[in-house]
């Protein structure tokens, strides 16, 4: 862990911006790099970041170490569960659709679109009648999705120079939902390592009309499916 720590102080730079808010930008490179050379650090900081009580020894430097980590570490294996997931519960069967994403997480457990549905699901089921699920269960999802969201935002401001950095496309409409309260856009584009969306409106946690992410990941886990 201590080698770990240490290739912190080249990794990231801390970027002042907005008058008190500060960046940790983000380096796929160095980040392949640790968990090539030290896995096992990574998927601690992963089981930490997850579990039902935050650890709040964790720094936004290990947050991001374990969530980007992560998505290298799993490499997509969870994305066809992911898919079974979306479509039962666009069925509204929320028991399987929550069995899948439980085994999304098995697989990685910082999977966004997983960890918000899987308590949708619970939340749901629990408004039907359904009495063998619990809030704290639900709560406990939510939780983790939320640690992921806060992480997410300590990566970027969400414009052009600093876009927030994600794993996936999915993360990017979760993070844009969930945490910013952005529903509607009037457009989408790629623009070199960027994905960009023109914003119908904005809300009171972003107020510029394009939101940037630096789509790096999912460009790369693109061609792979793609076999180039």
């Amino acid at each position: 862990m201590k080698k770990l720590i240490l290739s912190l102080a080249v990794m990231f730079s801390c970027l002042a911006a907005f008058g008190q808010r500060e960046i940790i930008s983000m380096d796929w490179d160095v980040v392949k790099e640790i968990v090539k050379e030290d896995p096992d650090d990574v998927r601690e900081l992963v089981s930490r970041l997850s579990a039902p009580t935050l650890d709040t020894t964790l720094t936004y430097n290990d947050r991001i170490i374990a969530f980007y980590g992560q998505s290298l570490l799993s490499n997509g294996k969870e994305a066809a569960l992911v898919d079974d997931m979306s479509k039962l519960y666009s069925q509204k069967d929320y028991v399987n659709a929550l069995g899948k994403a439980r085994e999304a997480l098995a697989i990685n457990p910082l999977n966004l679109e997983a960890l918000d549905r899987a308590g949708m699901c619970i939340a749901l089921l629990i408004e039907s009648g359904d009495t063998s699920y619990s809030k704290d269960e639900a709560k406990q999802y939510f939780n983790r999705a939320m640690r992921i969201y806060n992480t997410i935002a300590m990566t970027g401001l969400g414009d052009e120079e600093y876009p927030f950095c994600v794993t996936s496309v999915e993360d990017e409409y979760e993070f844009m939902r969930n945490y910013l309260e952005l529903y509607e856009y009037e457009s989408q584009a790629l623009v070199g390592f960027c994905d960009v969306f023109t914003l119908k409106e904005t809300s009171e946690y972003y107020s510029d009309k394009k939101i940037y992410f630096d789509a790096t990941r999912p460009l790369e886990m693109l061609a792979k499916a793609l076999g180039q």
